[in-house]
């Protein structure tokens, strides 16, 4: 059976930047079990707090809502997530959408002053997609085990 690297949030571990986590529904989860090992993880929990403020992409840099600069912390989260793709043989990431780490579809920036949710990869997807790991986003997995 494949392994698949999937953000921890969605398997109902508390690890979210507000504490909470954001978990798959039981029938979608009862059928990855079935396709996949999942290995759990969150890039941003390794190297930050839980909680901790929200954090969005201004350019090319991932500021939190406080102003401060967390892009070094993001990166060392990312590089974590492919050294774990890499030593375990992972080739699949199931990335939780709207995540500044693990977004695939959509990930939160600020454009002119203003929230949006951008048709862009998170820091995370983005490097595990540079280095040849397929991305799968949670919004596809209902078409995709079906």
């Amino acid at each position: 059976m494949k392994k698949a690297l999937i953000s921890e949030c969605m398997l109902g571990v508390s690890c979210r930047y507000d504490g909470k986590s954001k978990p798959l529904d039981k029938d979608i989860l009862e059928k990855l079990n079935k396709k996949y090992i999942l290995i759990p993880f969150c890039p941003e929990a390794y190297s930050l707090p839980t909680p901790r403020p929200a954090a969005r992409f201004i350019g090319d840099k991932l500021i939190d809502i406080n102003g401060v600069e967390k892009t070094s912390a993001f990166l060392k989260g990312a590089k974590k997530a492919l050294e774990i793709c890499q030593k375990e043989n992972i080739k699949i990431f199931i990335g939780k959408e709207k995540s500044p780490s693990c977004g695939i579809k959509q990930t939160s920036a600020y454009i002119n002053g203003c929230e949006c949710k951008c048709n862009t990869y998170g820091l995370t997807s983005k490097i595990l997609k540079e280095n040849g790991i397929e991305l799968l986003s949670e919004w596809e997995l209902e078409e995709i085990l079906n």
